[in-house]
């Protein structure tokens, strides 16, 4: 009778671990559907977008990885995108305008940049100075902006939206 008692006892111990975990999954779910008023999240926006550029422009390539959105994060380790040197350099990033639809922003930012010894196929490519325009698409997940991930040498991204 004690052995029964005891399969039992820890089937409902089990019954509850369950019902406790699923409890904690619900409401974490619960809490990823922040919301806050536009003018915040506007402001949000622009910050995330001057704090990514200002690590761009100074090579700081593991603080850039952290405003890439988790899709490509959960694809690609910390460790491999910042280790990768990349010959172009950055300079005077202005955020030129903003729109943002729901959970997606347009941003348009000037920029200027140089190339400086990209690898060819008969020598190094360099690309002196010149200014540029980017249009990137920031995505709001779970509270925060985030840069999309675009592999711009196929025109993918992990984002599916």
């Amino acid at each position: 009778m004690n052995k029964n008692r005891i399969i039992k006892a820890l089937f409902v111990l089990a019954y509850i671990w369950i019902l406790l975990f699923m409890a904690g999954c619900a409401a974490k779910s619960r809490d990823a559907g922040i919301v806050i008023e536009p003018a915040e999240k506007e402001g949000l926006l622009r910050q995330r977008i001057q704090e990514m550029w200002h690590a761009q422009v100074n090579g700081d390539r593991a603080t850039m990885y952290e405003y890439y959105d988790p899709f490509f994060r959960a694809r690609v380790k910390k460790g491999l995108f910042a280790g990768k040197e990349i010959p172009i350099q950055y300079y005077n990033a202005v955020i030129d305008s903003m729109e943002i639809k729901g959970n997606v922003a347009t941003v348009r930012v000037s920029m200027e940049y140089e190339v400086k010894g990209l690898p060819g196929r008969l020598a190094p490519i360099d690309v002196p100075r010149r200014a540029t325009i980017d249009h990137e698409t920031w995505l709001f997940v779970d509270g925060n902006w985030y840069r999309q991930y675009i592999d711009y040498s196929s025109e993918s991204t992990f984002a599916k939206y």
